[in-house]
């Protein structure tokens, strides 16, 4: 039987929502270990002087506890 830890992250990036997803599992992979699901709860922007700023997620990640 295996237990299920989430965890709630939020990537960014100046380019794209689609980069700032890449940072989130790239950042997950660097200290997890058996990541079963990583799901977009919320996109949103930053704004500076009325231009975007930063383009941000909202993401749970699920994983394995290991015992």
């Amino acid at each position: 039987m295996s237990v299920v830890k989430i965890i709630e992250l939020v990537g960014e990036s100046k380019e794209s929502w689609h980069d700032a997803i890449n940072n989130v599992i790239i950042e997950a992979k660097k200290t997890l270990r058996g990541i079963r699901r990583i799901g977009i709860e919320e996109f949103d922007v930053r704004m500076a002087d009325d231009n975007v700023d930063v383009y941000r997620v909202r993401a749970k990640v699920s994983f394995r506890i290991e015992r």
